[in-house]
C-alpha cells in the first residue's frame, strides 16, 4: 500500500502496488473524521509505483488539485489528473492555499546546526507565480513554437 497525502485539501490517496485502483479519502476535524470520496481512479493496468507532482506543476486554472504519476511494468509512466469541477474561470483560492516554494527555507550550515524552519511558501495564483518567475504563470509565459507534421 502506498499512501499519498495532500495536506492542502486533506485528501488521502491510497495506491496499491500491483493494483490498478486508487482510493480517495478526505479527512475532517469532526466525527467520523474520514470520508470516502467517489470511486477514485480505476484501471486494469497494475501500478508498480506512484508519486505526486508538486502543486506548482499543476493546471491551477483547470482546477487540477493533484496529479499522480503511475509507473507500470509495460507501459511506462502515466499521469493521472484529479480535477475539482468548477464553473468559474477565476482562481480558486479555497482549493489552492499557499504551497511550498522552490526556495530553500535555510542554508546547509543552518540545517547542519539543527535549524528547523517551516518551508517557504508561495501563492499559486497565476498572476503571483508569473511575477515571481515561477511556473510560467499558469498557461501564460513564453510562446511555444509550432512544428508542421510531415
Amino acid at each position: 500500500l502506498i499512501p499519498l497525502y495532500d495536506h492542502d485539501t486533506s485528501v488521502l490517496y491510497l495506491c496499491g502496488k500491483g493494483d490498478g485502483i486508487i482510493r480517495l479519502y478526505e479527512f475532517d476535524d469532526k466525527a467520523p473524521f474520514c470520508h470516502k470520496l467517489n470511486d477514485g481512479f480505476r484501471s486494469t493496468t497494475p501500478g508498480k509505483g506512484y508519486c505526486m507532482v508538486p502543486k506548482r506543476g499543476l493546471d491551477i486554472m483547470g482546477c487540477e488539485t493533484n496529479r499522480i504519476m503511475k509507473l507500470t511494468n509495460k507501459d511506462g509512466i502515466h499521469p493521472l489528473s484529479f480535477v475539482v469541477p468548477r464553473k468559474s474561470d477565476a482562481f480558486q483560492d479555497d482549493i489552492f492555499p499557499p504551497a511550498p516554494a522552490p526556495t530553500p527555507a535555510h542554508s546547509f550550515s543552518e540545517w547542519m546546526g539543527g535549524s528547523s524552519k517551516l518551508p517557504v511558501t508561495m501563492k499559486l495564483d497565476p498572476k503571483s507565480m508569473k511575477s515571481a518567475g515561477v511556473g510560467g504563470g499558469g498557461g501564460g509565459g513564453a510562446k511555444k513554437t509550432a512544428f508542421k507534421t510531415v
